[in-house]
């Protein structure tokens, strides 16, 4: 998979539902590659209209071999799933605003 000309490294995401650290976030798992079962969560998420771009923190909760926190490769990976969540649920008009 590509993004904008760079190699993403994982081969799929999907959302996952870890009710045995809280029930009001979902999380996300990477599949594949070299982040391949990191879990992690978005915390804040900002949209800034003057530079048109989404600021967000992440926690990070699952991690098999080194935590990838703060790594640009997986910090530009965690921002390209962000965008397609946003634009499915904003093109689906699903989306909730809040907590899960």
């Amino acid at each position: 998979m590509t993004v904008k000309e760079r190699e993403v490294p994982f081969k799929k995401w999907t959302f996952v539902d870890k009710n045995d650290l809280d029930n009001e976030h979902w999380y996300v798992r990477l599949e594949g590659g070299k982040f391949h079962d990191v879990i992690y969560r978005y915390m804040e998420i900002k949209l800034n209209e003057t530079t048109k771009s989404i600021n967000f923190d992440y926690e990070i909760v699952d991690y098999p071999f080194d935590d990838p926190h703060g790594e640009t490769e997986f910090n530009e990976a965690a921002g390209d799933i962000l965008k397609s969540i946003l634009d499915d649920a904003m093109e689906k008009q699903d989306y909730v605003l809040g907590k899960k």
